[in-house]
């Protein structure tokens, strides 16, 4: 009697232990989306309340905040001074579309969302397929510009090439158009106005840009 109420004490004790693992567990979870959610919402709030609220690119970033499970390795954002430093370095003042990107995003990231954009810290900017091409690369459709004004938002994608900036073809405004280099021809395609606009259409379809923008499969991509 005595043996099967031991039994029984054993099993009461360890169904409690299970739970108390479960619900431990259960609140562990809790506590990491509440803490989450805090984190995207303080990030959301700061750009609302900063001087850029009413820029164009605000709102793709609020987006990109949201998403932020969809999101792999987000850089740490960079404060005024981090890209004063790196502008300092490359010699370049950087569009302002992608600064507020920097402060209020993140360095990039591994996957934002299917796409990779590298950190503007690390040495991609030097060490970028320029070093593959001639003095001059073809955008088509359009002329030709010289190899050495390419700035590389990437260093590879899936596809084996990478959007970069042309940044001599500045606008008023210090915006620089991007276009997509690609390896199966060594030319630039698909140009888009800013970075505002390749950022939306990263946020609209969630996917490639130059996957969503090569519908006639000019470049093979399938």
């Amino acid at each position: 009697m005595f043996k099967g109420v031991y039994i029984l004490l054993f099993i009461v004790l360890i169904s409690l232990k299970f739970l108390n693992q479960n619900n431990k567990k259960e609140e562990d979870v809790i506590k990491k989306k509440m803490k989450n959610r805090y984190e995207k919402a303080k990030k959301i709030n700061e750009i609302k309340e900063s001087l850029f609220n009413q820029h164009p690119i605000t709102q793709q970033i609020i987006t990109l905040i949201e998403d932020s499970d969809l999101h792999s390795e987000v850089g740490a954002t960079l404060s005024d001074i981090e890209v004063k430093n790196i502008e300092r370095e490359i010699d370049l003042e950087l569009p302002l579309s992608y600064k507020i990107f920097l402060k209020y995003f993140g360095d990039g990231g591994t996957w934002i969302y299917t796409q990779p954009i590298d950190s503007i810290k690390d040495n991609f900017q030097r060490k970028n397929l320029r070093s593959n091409l001639g003095e001059r690369i073809e955008i088509v459709g359009e002329k030709e510009i010289e190899t050495n004004s390419l700035l590389f938002l990437m260093t590879e994608d899936a596809n084996g090439g990478a959007w970069c900036w042309l940044t001599s073809e500045a606008n008023e405004e210090g915006e620089w158009p991007l276009a997509y280099y690609s390896i199966r021809d060594d030319k630039l395609h698909y140009k888009t106005e800013n970075f505002t606009e390749w950022l939306k259409t990263l946020v609209l379809t969630k996917s490639e840009v130059i996957v969503e923008l090569d519908l006639d499969f000019r470049l093979g991509l399938g």
